[in-house]
């Protein structure tokens, strides 16, 4: 086996999917989105378990635009090649009082600054409600549209996509938790073993694995990590909204308050349980920072409403003053930050590749990082 990658979600079933087109024998390990390897303290949740996230090629870092823009680039090959679409290009509507809320800096002026095609409405000009009348905003924000291919990816569906064309590159697929990746000596590479047993000798190893990166053995010396919890909010809707609302866009809100702030969200998703939701999140007041295994793993078998549900509802009403929701529930979520807020791609040590931290935009730009993390192994595969 000449590349072990441990984690398939977006970021590892992206360098899967790279490393497999090469010709390099891929074998991707991780559980599936939503339904964790029960183990002895060991089960993992993915951060990817969701059914939409936001995507645009606004961004206020020029080296965050250029790697979401590659990944968009190849979304619509790589969906008619693996016959799964996932890319609903529906615009992405940004709100913010000019100059930023105090916390962040406006995003608006980035549209003009990078040369992106937007429409823009200066506060108190309400013309983009002609176009979208169920929402709303603040006379005191300046309201800019981007239009597609900014949108929503369907994350477990962008995930598949991947690893069908990984199998048809060769690749394998073990559904499965890594519980230890040991180094054998300076140049024999590694040994990686998984909760239900499985040991595997290989010369590199991608550890794409999110919020787990620093535990189950997955590496000598951690790496620097902060988690944050996050909780998203889901408004379910009946099926005449749903039908309405599918093709709004998505939203970016600078907002104002001070109990929870950045709004993000996205038009009706349906829903593994049947039901089709306006999915809502925000940094939140309650939100922490968790630092080891177990507190993580609490934390998403956690159920939020109780403490959140009373926070994020209201701001979610606001936004959609005359929808009648039929349920309103939240769902907990980890976002992994490096110091930089920039994703962590880097060869720790020969043949092993560390690929992490979405600082809370990574899925928009996911097969564009996993493409870098598979790049890192190039040269050394080549020698093979």
């Amino acid at each position: 086996m000449d590349v072990v990658v441990v984690g398939r979600g977006m970021f590892g079933s992206a360098a899967a999917r790279h490393l497999a087109a090469t010709g390099a024998q891929v074998l991707a390990v991780g559980p599936v989105a939503g339904d964790p390897v029960p183990g002895s303290g060991d089960a993992v949740f993915s951060s990817h378990d969701d059914e939409a996230r936001l995507t645009r090629l606004q961004d206020r870092d020029p080296r965050w635009a250029e790697v979401t823009a590659r990944a968009l680039a190849g979304y619509r090959d790589l969906e008619v090649a693996s016959g799964i679409e996932f890319h609903h290009p529906v615009g992405c509507l940004i709100a913010s009082r000019p100059g930023g809320d105090g916390r962040s800096p406006d995003p608006i002026p980035q549209l003009s600054a990078r040369g992106l095609t937007h429409d823009l409405y200066q506060p108190g000009d309400r013309g983009w409600a002609e176009r979208w009348p169920r929402i709303d905003f603040p006379a005191t924000h300046a309201v800019a549209y981007e239009p597609g291919p900014a949108g929503y990816i369907r994350p477990k569906r962008l995930i598949a996509a991947q690893e069908t064309l990984t199998t048809q590159f060769g690749g394998r697929l073990l559904t499965d938790t890594v519980v230890g990746v040991q180094a054998l000596g300076d140049t024999d590479g590694y040994s990686v073993v998984t909760a239900a047993g499985h040991r595997v000798r290989t010369p590199n190893v991608v550890l794409a694995t999110g919020a787990f990166t620093n535990f189950n053995d997955l590496l000598e010396t951690p790496v620097e990590l902060e988690l944050k919890t996050e909780v998203v909010v889901l408004g379910e809707v009946d099926a005449a909204d749903a039908e309405e609302l599918r093709a709004y866009p998505t939203v970016k809100y600078l907002n104002d308050g001070d109990v929870l702030d950045a709004i993000y969200m996205t038009p009706p998703v349906d829903y593994p349980d049947g039901r089709t939701c306006i999915k809502m999140g925000a940094n939140i007041v309650l939100d922490t920072n968790p630092t080891d295994l177990s507190t993580v793993q609490d934390w998403f078998r956690t159920d939020t409403d109780h403490d959140h549900l009373s926070l994020l509802e209201p701001a979610l009403q606001a936004l959609w003053p005359d929808v009648a929701f039929t349920s309103v529930r939240t769902k907990p979520c980890i976002i992994t930050y490096t110091a930089d807020r920039f994703p962590l791609i880097v060869e720790r040590r020969p043949g092993l590749v560390v690929a992490t931290a979405g600082n809370g935009g990574g899925a928009k730009g996911a097969d564009a990082w996993g493409s870098m993390a598979a790049g890192l192994l190039r040269e050394r595969l080549s020698r093979c």
